[in-house]
Order: structure tokens, then sequence, then C-alpha cells
């Protein structure tokens, strides 16, 4: 399993994430603007004041994702036997990524899930090892392979 370049898949995807947020936030902002030669009523004022939360959730993805990929390139992925950011860590069949939230994906026909350290399941996983198993919701898990 080539670390690096699941690392650089994931740097991509998040790219990908930020151009998407971005993109959300700019066509929500270019449809919410008011125009300011129309007259404007207390119900337009309402919208606008919703738009402006909308707006400002959007704003909030693409700062996440930023702070994603930031934190992507600062993980080192090197080979590892413990459980640690930059980890891969198959638990019960399941390929984990120990660096940032991610739903399901797919690399190289392998399906993985990215994890923070701030994920509850981590502070099972953190400094295992191959073989060593845990409990976590009340299921009993076996990690099978940390590289």
């Amino acid at each position: 399993m080539d670390k690096n370049a699941i690392k650089q898949a994931l740097i991509k995807l998040e790219r990908h994430h930020i151009d998407e947020a971005e993109m959300k936030y700019e066509d929500f902002l270019m449809g919410n603007l008011l125009d300011r030669e129309e007259i404007v009523d207390q119900d337009d004022q309402s919208h606008h004041r919703q738009s402006i939360e909308v707006s400002d959730q959007l704003e909030h993805q693409a700062h996440v994702h930023i702070e994603h990929l930031e934190a992507l390139n600062n993980i080192s992925f090197e080979a590892t036997a413990v459980v640690k950011p930059g980890a891969i860590v198959s638990v019960n069949g399941r390929c984990m990524i120990i660096a940032v939230p991610k739903s399901p994906f797919t690399i190289d026909g392998r399906h993985f899930m990215g994890i923070s350290v701030n994920a509850p399941i981590y502070r099972q996983l953190e400094g295992k090892k191959a073989g060593d198993t845990f409990e976590f919701n009340n299921k009993k898990f076996t990690i099978e392979v940390v590289n």
C-alpha cells in the first residue's frame, strides 16, 4: 500500500471539497443579493438576514476543508506499527485513515473512511497495534493491520 499516494489522493479530495464549497458560497451570494434599486420591504429584509446565516454556514464549510487540507499536509504518513495520526488501520475488515474526518471513499479500488484524532473511536485505537482488541459502543473490535 503506497501511503504517499493515499495522502496525495486525500489532498486532492480535500481540494475538490474546498472548490465545491467556495462555488456553492459564491453561487449562493450571487443569488441572494438585494437589489438596492428596488423597494425592499420587511419580508425581503427578513429573507436577507436568513440568507446571511446560510452564507455564514457555507463559508464555514469552506474554512473547515481548508483546515483539513492544512492538517493533511502536516501529518506524516510514514509506515508505523502503532495507531497514530497518518496510520492506516484495518479494523474488523474496515480501513480507516487517521487524519481528518472523511465519509467513506475509494482509492484504487479500496474503501476507506477518514477519522480525526478527535473522533471517539480514536481514543480507543490510539497507541494500539495489530492484534490488539478494544470495545466501542458495546461492540468488540480487532485491529488487523496497522500501517
